[in-house]
C-alpha cells in the first residue's frame, strides 16, 4: 500500500448525506412526473421543462462505489460459474479483477493523468497499478511479483509488468492532488468492506484514518505525517549510501527524547521497543550525534530555514500572516551546567538553580496571531553583536512579511543605541520594555509615582539617540499594585517602562502597553518549546545544541501549522483554542507505525550569515 499518502476517506455521515441528497433528487423528479397529465398534448410546456430521465440517474458515484459495484459483478459471476460448472469459478486475484472491471475513463481518469509515472505503462494502466498496489492485501515486496503474472495483468487490463523499485517510486511521482484523491477513495472502500464478505479481498484500513468519533476526519497523526514529509527532507544528517537506518527513524529519536524529557541515548533504546521496529531500524544516540556534528552552526541554521519554508507557505495559503505584521525579537536561555569554558557560545546569564551560564538563542517570532510562529533562530556568541543579529533577522522577516512593528525584550543586548538604531534603519515602529537605569528615567518614573499618575511620557534618547525621535513611556501596573502588600520601596516600582519611536500623542501609552502584551505570549511559547519539543542534553558542543534548539523550534512550527490546518478542516476559529496539544502531536509522531520514505537530502545552499558564526 501507499504508506505515505495523505488520505481523507468519506465518512459514514458524508456517505449518508450524499445518498439522501440523491434520493431527494429522484423523489422530486418522480413527484413532478406524476403531476403531468398522461398526454403531452395537454401540457406540452410541462413535458419540455422536465427532463426525460431522472437526474438522479446521472449522478456520478465516487470511485470507491464504482469499484464496489464491479466487485459485486465479479463475485456474482464467480458464484454463478461455480453453480453451473462454467470456467471462471475460481478468481485468482479478485481485487485485480475488480479494478480491471471498473471503467476509469472519463469520470475517474482522464488523458494525461499519471502518464509519466513509468515508461512501461500509459496513464490509465499506471492508475490501475496504483489502485492495485494500494488495495492489495499482499505484502509490498510481493505486489510487483504478482503483477508479473500474465493472468493478473489480464485481470487488471494492463499489458506490461513493473519492477518493485518502479512500483516504490510511482506514488512519489504522482501529482499530489491526484494521489490524495485516489488514496482517499481506496481508503473509503477498505473501510466500507470491513466485516463484509469482501473484507479478505483488500488490506486493512490505515489506523490513523479511523477516528474515535467515527467521523474519519484525518487526526493529528495524518496531518503531522504529511508535514514531516514536506519538511524533514531539508534536515541534513550527511549520511553516506551505506546507512541502513531511515532519516525518519533518526529524526524520531529526537522527537522521543523531547517527548519523554530524556537524553537521545535513552530515547533510542525506548523507541526500539516499539512493536513495529525489528531491533535494527533505530540509530543509537551516539550515531545520531555523530551525524549532527558533521554540519556547522551556519549550515544547521540554513537547513532549518529551508525546512520551515513549506510551513510558511501553508500558513500563507490559510491567510495566517496579517497585512501589517508584528514581530518580536527575544533572547532565550538554555541553562548549561558543565564547564563554563567548554565553548565560546556558553555565556553568563541570570543565576538560576545550580547554574549561572547558558546557551543563548536570539529568535524572531510572529506575534498578534492566534498562535505564535517562530520564523528564525540564531545562536548568540557575543552580546555586543546584537545589532548584527537584529539586522539579519529583520532582513529575513522582510522576505515573508509586510513588517509594521517590532517588539524587543528588556535585555541589555537590546536596550542600547546601536540595536535601536538598527530597527530604525528598516523604518519600523519599535516598542520595547526599557531598563530602569539612568537618573533621568528614575526621576521620570518616581515622579509619576509621587503624583499617582496612570501614565505619562517624555522625549528621551538612549545613549546618543536623538530624543526628538524617541519617547520614554511610563504606565502604572495594576497587577504589581494589587500584589504588593505594602508600599513600594521606590515609587517607580509600580510602573512599567516602555521605550518607543512611536509618538505617544498619536498612540496612547495604555494602548502601547496593551500591544506589548502580545510579546508576552512568546514567553509562554518558549516555555512550551522547552518543555514539549526540546530534547534533554548535556553536550558541551554548540553545534549539537544549535541543532537541538532549531529542531525544537521547527517542531513548534509544525504544531502551529497542524492546528491551522485542523481548524480549517473543522471550520472553527483557531482563536477559540488549539485542536490538539503539543504533547498529543509529539506522541502521534513517536507512535506512528509508518516509517516515512524521506527523499535524498538536497545539496547544501550557499552561506549567507558571514561573520555571525
Amino acid at each position: 500500500m501507499d504508506k505515505d499518502a495523505n488520505r481523507d476517506p468519506e465518512t459514514e455521515g458524508e456517505i449518508n448525506r450524499r445518498r439522501e441528497e440523491r434520493a431527494e433528487i429522484g423523489k422530486g423528479y418522480r413527484a413532478a412526473r406524476r403531476k403531468l397529465p398522461d398526454s403531452p398534448a395537454d401540457d406540452p410546456w410541462g413535458y419540455m421543462e422536465l427532463p426525460t430521465r431522472n437526474p438522479a440517474d446521472y449522478e456520478i458515484p465516487p470511485l470507491w462505489e464504482a469499484l464496489a459495484d464491479s466487485a459485486s459483478r465479479v463475485r456474482w459471476r464467480t458464484e454463478r460459474n461455480s453453480l453451473t460448472g462454467e470456467p471462471g469459478a475460481d478468481i485468482f486475484d479478485p481485487i485485480a479483477a475488480t479494478i480491471g472491471e471498473t471503467r476509469l475513463f472519463p469520470h475517474y481518469w482522464d488523458k494525461g493523468d499519471n502518464a509519466d509515472l513509468t515508461r512501461n505503462l500509459d496513464g490509465e494502466e499506471a492508475t490501475r497499478v496504483y489502485l492495485y498496489m494500494d488495495l492489495s492485501p499482499l505484502p509490498e515486496y510481493r505486489v510487483a511479483d504478482r503483477i508479473g503474472m500474465a493472468r493478473v495483468r489480464d485481470a487488471l487490463d494492463i499489458e506490461n509488468s513493473v519492477s518493485q523499485s518502479t512500483l516504490n517510486r510511482m506514488p512519489g511521482r504522482m501529482d499530489k492532488e491526484r494521489r490524495y484523491y485516489l488514496a482517499s477513495e481506496t481508503e473509503t472502500l477498505v473501510r466500507q468492506w470491513q466485516d463484509t464478505k469482501y473484507e479478505d479481498w483488500v488490506r486493512n484500513p490505515t489506523p490513523d484514518t479511523i477516528a474515535p468519533d467515527g467521523e474519519g476526519v484525518p487526526p493529528v497523526q495524518t496531518l503531522v505525517r504529511e508535514l514531516r514529509s514536506e519538511t524533514f527532507k531539508y534536515i541534513r544528517l550527511k549520511r553516506d549510501a551505506s546507512t541502513s537506518v531511515s532519516k525518519d527513524a533518526a529524526m524520531r529519536v529526537l522527537v522521543a527524547a523531547a517527548n519523554g524529557n530524556a537524553f537521545v541515548n535513552d530515547a533510542a533504546e525506548n523507541l526500539d521497543l516499539k512493536p513495529w521496529y525489528d531491533g535494527s531500524e533505530i540509530p543509537t544516540g551516539q550515531t545520531l550525534i555523530y551525524h549532527i556534528r558533521k554540519s556547522t552552526r551556519e549550515q544547521i541554521t540554513q537547513m532549518f530555514m529551508e525546512a520551515n519554508e513549506p510551513l510558511f507557505e501553508i500558513a500563507a495559503d490559510h491567510d495566517y500572516f496579517p497585512d501589517r505584521a508584528e514581530v518580536a525579537i527575544d533572547i532565550t536561555d538554555w541553562p548549561y551546567y558543565g564547564d563554563p569554558d567548554s565553548d565560546e557560545y556558553v555565556r553568563g546569564t541570570k543565576p538560576g538553580r545550580n547554574y549561572a551560564r547558558a546557551w543563548k538563542y536570539i529568535t524572531l517570532s510572529l506575534v498578534g496571531t492566534d498562535t505564535p510562529f517562530i520564523l528564525l533562530v540564531l545562536p548568540v556568541r557575543k552580546r555586543s553583536e546584537a545589532p548584527q543579529y537584529v539586522r539579519r533577522l529583520l532582513r529575513f522577516a522582510n522576505q515573508y512579511l509586510d513588517l509594521h512593528r517590532v517588539y524587543l525584550d528588556a535585555g541589555t543586548e537590546f536596550y542600547n543605541s546601536d540595536t535601536i538604531s538598527t530597527v530604525n534603519e528598516f523604518g519600523l515602529e519599535l516598542v520595547m520594555q526599557g531598563r530602569k537605569s539612568g537618573s533621568d528615567i528614575k526621576h521620570f518614573l518616581n515622579g509619576m509615582g509621587w503624583l499617582d499618575m496612570e501614565s505619562s511620557y517624555i522625549p528621551y534618547g538612549v545613549g546618543d539617540l536623538d530624543e526628538d525621535n524617541y519617547h520614554a513611556v511610563g504606565v502604572k501596573s495594576e497587577k504589581k499594585s494589587k500584589l504588593r502588600k505594602s508600599k513600594p520601596e521606590k515609587p517607580m516600582d509600580d510602573y512599567t517602562y516602555f521605550y518607543t519611536n512611536i509618538d505617544p500623542s498619536e498612540v496612547p501609552p495604555e494602548e502601547l502597553a496593551s500591544d506589548y502584551r502580545r510579546r508576552w505570549g512568546i514567553e509562554t511559547g518558549f516555555r512550551v518549546l522547552k518543555e514539549e519539543f526540546l530534547s534533554k542534553s548535556a553536550s558541551p558542543d554548540s553545534v549539537v545544541r544549535t541543532f537541538y534548539f532549531n529542531f525544537a523550534a521547527h517542531l513548534y512550527n509544525i504544531w502551529t501549522v497542524a492546528n491551522i490546518r485542523r481548524a480549517d478542516e473543522l471550520d472553527v476559529d483557531l482563536s477559540e483554542g488549539k485542536q490538539f496539544t503539543a504533547g498529543r502531536l509529539m506522541q502521534a509522531i513517536e507512535d506512528d507505525p509508518y516509517d516515512l520514505d524521506i527523499p535524498t537530502e538536497p545539496p547544501e545552499t550557499r552561506q549567507v550569515f558571514g561573520e555571525l558564526f
